[in-house]
């Protein structure tokens, strides 16, 4: 994951391509508001993958969800999960502090994919709107606050971008 965000530069080229599509140069302001949004928004992408990763490593088993798994299958997926995060961890150099606020931010994107899976009947009976993932409003309002819609619709495309990208590298991986 940290391969894919930094030596293919998801970030820059995902800049790169809403400051042209959007002819929004002035978002840059230089090498510290680029540096800043390299850092920033490849945090958001990387809790984005891993939160993605959760979610289909029951695939893995023969099974849609979670709750399907037999207890060692469970397991297995929490024993790879903490290792991935801890890999995460020794690989950004991450104090205890570092450690935690990653994990706050991680819940807060696991809650927000928990909440969708239980509100998804409401959805399509029509009672409930289509929520967003917590990326798309954090990375838009990270590239561009003036242009707040434009933004989150190339955060939008970016989130799906993603998780695709997420999907391909765990097949890789555990293939």
């Amino acid at each position: 994951m940290l391969a894919a965000l930094v030596h293919d530069r998801l970030v820059d080229r995902f800049v790169a391509a809403y400051v042209a599509q959007h002819d929004r140069r002035g978002i840059l302001g230089g090498p510290a508001r680029e540096r800043e949004l390299a850092e920033t928004m490849g945090r958001e992408i990387l809790l984005a993958m891993i939160v993605e990763v959760r979610e289909v490593l029951p695939a893995f088993f023969g099974k849609k969800k979670k709750s399907k798994l037999r207890s060692e299958e469970k397991e297995a997926i929490d024993a790879f999960f903490a290792e991935l995060l801890a890999a995460l961890a020794r690989a950004q150099n991450w104090n205890g502090e570092d450690r935690k606020q990653f994990r706050r931010d991680l819940a807060l994107y696991s809650d927000f994919n928990a909440w969708r899976e239980k509100s998804a009947n409401a959805r399509k009976k029509g009672k409930a709107p289509e929520e967003e993932a917590p990326f798309i409003p954090r990375v838009a309002l990270l590239l561009d606050p003036s242009m707040l819609e434009q933004a989150r619709s190339a955060a939008r495309k970016c989130f799906g971008d993603v998780e695709r990208l997420a999907k391909i590298l765990l097949r890789k991986t555990l293939g």
